[in-house]
């Protein structure tokens, strides 16, 4: 599936329970004299649909003046040096790429609140109000880590938006989607919040935490709002999942919230300054909550703790579970995410963490996030895909079987694991390439795709020296280590790979 950074939208049906009610008796009712009764109470609920058809009118009505379309242009070197070879120099006239979008008017000072991808770069932004009126705007600031932008434009008799309570929303609510779909102007489509707080969605955005939709939204809706049926702006329509490039029900939208606070900042010509803590983290799944003896899978897990960081100045320790922040629970990565990244520089905070199977308090002072920095960076990503074999080196292109094999390399198949392993040798050790500082332990050397090993992201080449808090010296002290805890759920590893040791957890069964 393809994910395209445009706005996403559907329909929702209400039906009347009483049409639906079966009459145990319609000849005597009719006997009776009660079909005129009957008449009546469609009657009522055909009313029942007119005031709802005309309250959907209204919130539509009253939230359209607050909607703009956005057009942007951006000249493209490249694509222009394109056509200069094509169609030579003489008279070439260099051509802008369009791009458009929606917004939504802030205040009366002629503010608006769009998409960071439908203005980025621009160098030339042109607004339509609801009433036809054109401007040119100024690009006030970008937030590209959200996927905010803030324009300005010199009008008079605007009409703000009310910015709702994104926390409030519950999924089920009713919400109706406004935009620009193809240069549609104000185009209005109707559906539910189908679901709060999506993250993992794969677009170049660190920070989603966003509401689901179903409301049809496609291309050019992007930066128009979410409505619920207060008339409040609940969401801003960014992103849908499509396999087609078009609508397909599955559509996102950043929540007010997090307009708001962005929004706020851009206005005054700042730019958005974000904590950091400096570690790496990953979610606990029931698994891990098992292995680490947590009641219920919650929190953030940390991994690997970055030297000279706030974490590690504060003592945060990997395979730490963070559970809340000054009193906040932290119920997911995002969760600890948003907390530090909203949470002032050099504040400190009280973090409740797990560690050895007992809550404690650790104090840590905020740092500031590093220019360029990334949530989905990883050190350990990069060192994986170093130690990955390279093309001279072929995986397993011989007649022979992958017993054969890894016999010849000393390797035996682990149980429950899903991967070879062999003690680790100076051959061994340059055969894959393991860092000098390794002497001992049980190198991989084979990893079944299907099996546990590979979904927590181990790959040969990867040294096991410990197993929950037994060390591992050879394949034999693994397969012993790992018969013990044969009746576990699952089991805690540290593994070498490059210059780094990090920690994960394996389920067993």
């Amino acid at each position: 599936m393809t994910l395209v950074v445009i706005l996403a939208g559907a329909a929702a049906v209400l039906t009347n329970p009483t049409i639906l009610r079966a009459d145990p008796n319609p000849t005597a009712r009719h006997e009776s004299g009660t079909a005129t009764e009957s008449n009546s109470r469609v009657a009522d609920d055909i009313a029942l649909l007119d005031r709802l058809s005309n309250a959907y009118s209204a919130i539509a009505e009253g939230v359209q003046p607050s909607v703009v379309s956005i057009r942007s242009l951006t000249v493209n070197e490249e694509v222009n040096d394109e056509l200069k070879r094509m169609f030579g120099d003489e008279d070439f006239q260099p051509v802008p790429m369009t791009g458009t979008g929606s917004g939504i008017i802030l205040d009366t000072d002629g503010y608006i609140v769009t998409n960071n991808h439908v203005v980025e770069d621009a160098g030339r932004v042109q607004v339509t109000l609801h009433d036809g009126r054109d401007f040119l705007a100024e690009v006030v600031g970008t937030d590209r880590m959200t996927d905010i932008a803030v324009i300005r434009i010199d009008a008079k008799g605007l009409h703000p938006c009310r910015l709702g309570d994104s926390d409030a929303v519950r999924v089920g609510n009713i919400v109706l989607a406004i935009g620009s779909p193809f240069k549609f102007g104000n185009s209005v489509s109707r559906g539910i919040i189908s679901a709060t707080g999506r993250t993992n969605v794969d677009v170049d955005i660190d920070y989603t935490n966003w509401l689901q939709t179903d409301a049809p939204i496609n291309p050019g809706n992007s930066g128009g709002p979410l409505i619920n049926t207060r008339a409040e702006v609940i969401g801003m329509s960014v992103a849908i999942a499509t396999e087609s490039g078009g609508y397909q029900g599955v559509g996102f939208a950043i929540p007010s919230n997090m307009i708001r606070r962005i929004a706020n900042v851009l206005k005054s010509g700042k730019k958005v300054v974000r904590g950091y803590l400096g570690v790496e983290i990953k979610p606990v799944n029931r698994t891990e909550a098992e292995v680490y003896g947590l009641d219920a899978p919650r929190g953030a897990l940390l991994g690997s703790i970055f030297d000279e960081s706030p974490a590690a100045d504060a003592g945060l320790q990997s395979e730490d579970i963070i559970l809340s922040i000054d009193g906040r629970e932290i119920r997911s990565v995002e969760d600890l995410q948003d907390v530090i990244a909203f949470t002032p520089p050099g504040t400190k905070t009280r973090f409740s963490v797990w560690r050895g199977r007992a809550a404690r308090d650790v104090t840590v002072e905020i740092g500031k996030q590093p220019k360029n920095f990334r949530t989905s960076s990883s050190r350990l990503g990069r060192e994986f895909r170093r130690d990955e074999p390279e093309e001279d080196e072929p995986i397993s292109r011989s007649d022979k079987s992958v017993e054969d094999e890894q016999a010849e390399l000393g390797a035996e198949y682990v149980e429950g694991l899903g991967l070879y392993a062999a003690t680790l040798t100076p051959e061994l050790s340059k055969r894959f390439r393991v860092h000098r500082s390794v002497e001992s332990g049980a190198v991989v050397t084979r990893v079944d795709p299907l099996g546990e090993a590979f979904a927590q992201s181990i790959r040969r080449g990867f040294v096991i020296q410990r197993v929950n808090d037994e060390a591992i010296e050879n394949v034999t002290d693994l397969k012993a280590t790992l018969k013990t805890l044969k009746d576990a759920r699952g089991v805690r590893m540290e593994l070498r790979v490059g210059r780094e040791t990090f920690t994960t957890v394996v389920r067993l069964r």
